[in-house]
Parts: structure tokens; sequence; C-alpha cells
């Protein structure tokens, strides 16, 4: 698992843009929606789709990978559109 920082969440909570390294992961939170805040730095396996745990602060919060992104306005666009804005 590498380090990631929250670059976006959607109005209802329910989805996270996160950067690293090596883009930008679109993140679905399967629980704990509006736990997770722009600015927090999570761990997790940024270029895996499908179900992944991520952790904050050694909690681990189910998600569903949506998706990977090169650039962020793409990444935010399709989480705009999935989640809510």
């Amino acid at each position: 698992m590498t380090m990631g920082v929250v670059v976006f969440v959607s109005r209802n909570g329910g989805m996270v843009m996160v950067q690293h390294d090596q883009g930008f992961t679109l993140l679905e939170l399967l629980g704990g929606e509006g736990e997770i805040e722009r600015g927090d730095r999570l761990r997790g396996r940024w270029m895996s789709l499908g179900g992944e745990s991520i952790l904050k602060d050694g909690y681990a919060y189910d998600v569903f990978v949506q998706n990977i992104y090169g650039q962020i306005n793409a990444a935010v666009l399709a989480a705009r559109q999935m989640g809510g804005g």
C-alpha cells in the first residue's frame, strides 16, 4: 500500500478522488460516507480496479475503485457525474 492525498470529495461524501505518485484514483466508499475529507492522507492500492480496502489513521474502509486517471480535470468530472458533485 502507498500513500495518497484526498483532493476531492463529492457533495454526498460517497465519491473520493485520491492523488498519488501515479495519478488520480476515483473511489466509491462502501460505508463511511462523510468520514473522509479533502486533505486526508490515505494508504491504498491505487492502481487496482474493483473492491479494495484503504486505510485512514489505521482504520480500514471498504471501497470500490472506479477508475484511474492521469489528469485531475477528467477525474473530478467523472466524480461529479457519479457522486453528486
